[in-house]
């Protein structure tokens, strides 16, 4: 289950990012690339209705509370979703990866496309939800 779900995430790295983009021909943002990886892996969340480019991620948030399991932090393994934030900045999900070092397969807005990175150079999830 947690390998069809990085699977389907790391499939579309160098896809190209786009604000609520929801198909990889097209682009995806951190939203979309959770929601396709998550379906491509046989499950689905409910659609997240449109958002600003910076928000909350109140509507994100509320959906991963209804359908997903919180597990702590310090739990965190391959295939889960990690919700970050920074002050100042909206919050952002990826898809964690760990095959010895921990990382998280994103939709990078300033990079313009989605990729996979250390947790050790991008930072720790604040929360982090599991199927």
């Amino acid at each position: 289950m947690s390998a069809a779900i990085v699977g389907a995430a790391r499939d579309l790295i160098g896809v190209r990012w786009r604000h609520q983009g929801r198909d990889p021909q097209t682009g995806v943002d951190c939203v979309g690339l959770c929601l396709f990886a998550l379906k491509a892996a046989g499950f689905s969340l409910p659609h997240i209705p449109d958002y600003p480019r910076r928000h909350n991620g109140s509507l994100l948030l509320s959906a991963l509370q209804r359908h997903l399991t919180r597990v702590p932090v310090v739990a965190l393994a391959s295939g889960d979703i990690g919700l970050f934030q920074e002050s100042g900045l909206p919050i952002h999900v990826g898809i964690l990866s760990r095959e010895g070092e921990a990382a998280v397969i994103h939709a990078h807005a300033r990079r313009r496309k989605v990729v996979e990175e250390s947790l050790n150079i991008y930072g720790y999830p604040h929360q982090v939800f599991r199927f």
